[in-house]
Parts: structure tokens; C-alpha cells; sequence
């Protein structure tokens, strides 16, 4: 007997609307206001449905009746999941997400849960395999291997001309040193690959239906394909934030003397989309020259001139950069009159995947801040944020000054 995708398959609009929902690989189900799926892809279908038995998670079902009996694929692995659904379908809160991990027959894999509200009533559910993100950790544990051992390194040099032991012990470390910047670099190319060719089908996919299929579509298929590409689009960007990271220890920075007037020009340069349509105004003061590597300088000041011109509120972006000499450094400030930074994230805000604000109303990965504060570390600086009495943001950092 044939599974049926939704409960009107005979209407156009519902039609063109599941044929997207079936280009995505995510397992996605549409419910009613009382928790009953009216709507679904065939990847619901083939790896929640199928493996949950013959009669769980059909159209007409209702997910909390099924959700925790012996045969469904939630029963062991998220079982408290429909708490945080229905806090979703009561209108009580925006979204709900939970990641978990499960047996599957390909092994252990990780997903990502999540539940969004429909302006109409009911939610989108969706399920997620985020495995390929949880093996980005791993990229991660083997750049700290790789800091690691080159700190083993550095100490076995000192000792360079101490027994022959010590002697012995220096070429170890430096062979497990290079074959773990091997392994890095490799992981980095398959992720590159693996990751983000899928994701660019889909955008392409999505773009191409919305152009030929749009004028068909209701407002419900339209809000299906706009989640659809918004989270493909956040998924890509947030692919190439960690990839740009990763590339960071691969590549060693040509330490010269750079006029950051120059590096300042360049990042306001790319930005002029961004502050054209903002009108943001931007005031600087005269920059010094530095030891350091003009691109990643330029980085830096890019993304925190991009990060003042996101997060204006509703007041036209007014930002400063301005450079004082300390003692034998440089102090960098960059000063805008934005919606500032929550007290509670000061301290974390140059973490991976930190984010002061809700992603709805800010989109973006949270990835920039701390690439900022990776550049400045390498380059013999710090790096931190201050909360001004009168509002907005002050990010400073410090850089070498020249002898």
C-alpha cells in the first residue's frame, strides 16, 4: 500500500510543496495544532516512520501517542523530547532543540531535533543527522593534538643539547608533530568536500524551484522552502566559518612590517555593501605600522566592523577605530553605539559558536570573534570587549609595537 506525503495530495499547491520537502534530506513532518502529522517528506518516512514500525508516525498519527513506544526510534534516545514539542504547539515558546545520539544501522550517529512554530498553528518537526558537524570536534581535537605537541616541540629544542635520550625524544615528538599537521590538513579537504557540495545542491535545488515553481506555490509551501534554504544557508556559512578556523594553524603568518591604515582601508573596502546599506558612518584615526600579517590584520578589523554594523539595533551604525601606544604595544579600539553585549557573555564571547543574540533577529555562525581572537593570540596579542557606561560596544586588542 502506497504512503501518502499529506492529507490533500491532490492539490497543486500541496504537490509542488512536497516535492521540496522531499529534495530535503532532513526528516521533516508537518503537525496541527493537536499534534497530529498532516504532512511529510520521504526521508520521515524512510528513516523514522519505516524504522519505527508499520503503523507509527503516519499521516493522521498523532506524534506524542507513538513517540515513546518500544518500536520507535525516539523511545530510547530522546524520550523527554515532546515536553519541549508541545511547549512549541501551545505557542509557549519559539523553538525547540535537542541533540542526541542513536544506534543506527550504519552505526552510532548524532541528530539534531528541532521544532518550529507555523504562524497558522501547529510546527515543523524536524530531525536532523548532524553527524558530519560532530566530526568537526574532531577536526578540532586535532589542531589542540597539534598545539600540543608543538609545545612538546619547543620544549624538547631546549634540551637539544642535553643526553641523547633527550635528542631521541625531540625526533618523536617532531615526526608525531608532522604526521598530526598530515592528518589535519586532510580532514580539512574531506570535510571541505563532503560538507559543503551537498548543501550547495540543495541551495541550488531550492532557488531553482522557487523561480520556476513560486507563482504556484501558497503562503505555507513558500514557508516550507524559506526554512529549507535559511537553514542550508546558515549550514554553508557556517561550514566555511569553520573551515577559514581550521586554515588558520595550516598557515604560518608572514610577520612584516604592515601600515594598518592600509589593512583598515582593504576591510572597509569588502564592507561597502554592507555599510551602504546601513549607512553606517565609520571614523577612524591614524593607524600605526605593526609587525604582522596584513591579511589576517585585516581580518581582524573586517569582522569587527562587520559584527558593529549587525548588531545596531534600530539606529544608523555609528562606528570608531581608533590606536594608542602602550608601553611596547599597540591598543586597538573598535567603538560603536550598538545594542552592546549581555553582561554574561563578556567573558565568552570569543568562544566558537557564542552568540549574544537570537539568531532570528541576528543571523550569522559565531564563528567571526573567535577567529579574531586566534589571529590576535598569534600575532603576541590580546583581545576583549568592554561594556561603555553610555551603551553600545568597545572591542579592543592589543598588537606588538615595533622596536
Amino acid at each position: 500500500m502506497p504512503i501518502l506525503a499529506s492529507t490533500c495530495d491532490d492539490m497543486p499547491e500541496t504537490i509542488a510543496c512536497q516535492s521540496v520537502l522531499d529534495a530535503i534530506t532532513a526528516q521533516i513532518a508537518v503537525l496541527d495544532r493537536n499534534g497530529i502529522i498532516i504532512a511529510a517528506n520521504r526521508a520521515w518516512f524512510r528513516l523514522v516512520a519505516a524504522k519505527s514500525g508499520d503503523h507509527l508516525f503516519r499521516i493522521g498519527t498523532c506524534y506524542r501517542n507513538d513517540w515513546n513506544r518500544e518500536q520507535s526510534v525516539f523511545a530510547v534516545a530522546a524520550p523527554d523530547a515532546p515536553v519541549g514539542i508541545e511547549a512549541v504547539l501551545r505557542g509557549e515558546c519559539d523553538s525547540f532543540v535537542q541533540e542526541y545520539c542513536r544506534q543506527t544501522a550504519d552505526g552510532e550517529r548524532w541528530f539534531r531535533l528541532e521544532a518550529m512554530p507555523l504562524k497558522q498553528g501547529g510546527a515543523v518537526l524536524s530531525n536532523t543527522d548532524i553527524t558530519a558537524q560532530h566530526a568537526i570536534a574532531a577536526l578540532n581535537q586535532l589542531r589542540d593534538q597539534h598545539q600540543r605537541l608543538q609545545d612538546r616541540v619547543r620544549r624538547r629544542r631546549r634540551l637539544a643539547h642535553g643526553p641523547r635520550q633527550s635528542l631521541r625524544l625531540l625526533i618523536e615528538q617532531t615526526t608525531r608533530l608532522a604526521r598530526a599537521n598530515t592528518e589535519l590538513q586532510q580532514f580539512t579537504s574531506i570535510v571541505s568536500h563532503e560538507l559543503r557540495e551537498p548543501l550547495r545542491m540543495v541551495v541550488s535545488f531550492l532557488d531553482l524551484f522557487r523561480r520556476h515553481y513560486g507563482a504556484q506555490l501558497d503562503r505555507r509551501a513558500d514557508e516550507y522552502i524559506t526554512y529549507a534554504h535559511d537553514g542550508a544557508m546558515r549550514m554553508q556559512s557556517l561550514i566555511d566559518k569553520l573551515l577559514a578556523y581550521a586554515r588558520l594553524d595550516q598557515h604560518r603568518p608572514v610577520m612584516r612590517p604592515i601600515d594598518c591604515n592600509d589593512a583598515l582601508a582593504r576591510a572597509i573596502g569588502m564592507l561597502q555593501v554592507a555599510i551602504a546599506e546601513s549607512q553606517a558612518k565609520i571614523t577612524f584615526d591614524s593607524m600605526p605600522v605593526v609587525l604582522g600579517d596584513d591579511v589576517e590584520i585585516g581580518l581582524v578589523f573586517r569582522n569587527l566592523i562587520s559584527n558593529a554594523i549587525k548588531f545596531c539595533g534600530d539606529e544608523r551604525p555609528r562606528i570608531h577605530i581608533s590606536a594608542q601606544r602602550r608601553m611596547n604595544e599597540w591598543l586597538f579600539t573598535v567603538r560603536d553605539y550598538g545594542i552592546g553585549v549581555p553582561a554574561s557573555d563578556v567573558e565568552r564571547i570569543f568562544d566558537m559558536f557564542v552568540r549574544g543574540q537570537s539568531r532570528r533577529q541576528y543571523p550569522g555562525s559565531g564563528i567571526g570573534l573567535a577567529i579574531c581572537r586566534k589571529v590576535i593570540i598569534r600575532h603576541g596579542g590580546r583581545i576583549w570587549v568592554e561594556r561603555p557606561a553610555d551603551g553600545g560596544s568597545l572591542f579592543c586588542f592589543t598588537l606588538p609595537a615595533l622596536p
